[in-house]
């Protein structure tokens, strides 16, 4: 009868430890979810504090933006699903050259008008901008899409894009 006790008794400290282990994880796992999620980039507020936008240009963009934002999703989500199924045919068997071709042209086609949604979705800022604001886009833009790092990998010893990176 002791033993069983004494059994039971460790057998709650036992899971009086674990209980106290899952607790103290939650905590930390849920305090870190709250800073990461407090320090995320929210690139509408950046772009506001960099164009200096007012409170008006910025409504007016996100009013001009719903519909971009609503197909940016809906084209990442096609576009996932297809590279999905790219890599599902990859990993067969014997995958099907005609297939393969298939998917690619269709990630190409999505990831083409994902690209449109986006410079439609500059276009609606620069709508709104004042003439020193699309300056500061401009330059903002040639910084986001990293037009100076392809040069890098230019063959070319003299290049007119370069110069164009140089004006501005």
């Amino acid at each position: 009868m002791e033993k069983k006790q004494q059994t039971i008794k460790w057998l709650n400290i036992f899971l009086l430890i674990i209980n106290i282990s899952a607790f103290a994880t939650f905590l930390y796992m849920n305090q870190t979810q709250k800073s990461e999620t407090s320090d995320a980039f929210n690139s509408d507020e950046y772009l506001k504090e960099v164009l200096q936008l007012t409170d008006k240009q910025f409504e007016e963009i996100m009013e001009l933006d719903q519909k971009v934002f609503r197909n940016y999703q809906v084209l990442i989500d096609i576009q996932c699903e297809t590279n999905f199924e790219l890599v599902k045919e990859l990993s067969s068997e014997n995958p099907s050259e005609d297939e393969l071709k298939r998917l690619t042209d269709k990630i190409g086609k999505y990831h083409t008008a994902v690209k449109r949604q986006t410079v439609t979705h500059f276009q609606n800022i620069k709508s709104v901008c004042d003439e020193d604001q699309k300056l500061l886009l401009d330059k903002l833009l040639l910084e986001m899409m990293e037009a100076g790092d392809q040069c890098e990998y230019c063959n070319k010893a003299s290049c007119s894009r370069r110069n164009q990176l140089d004006k501005k």
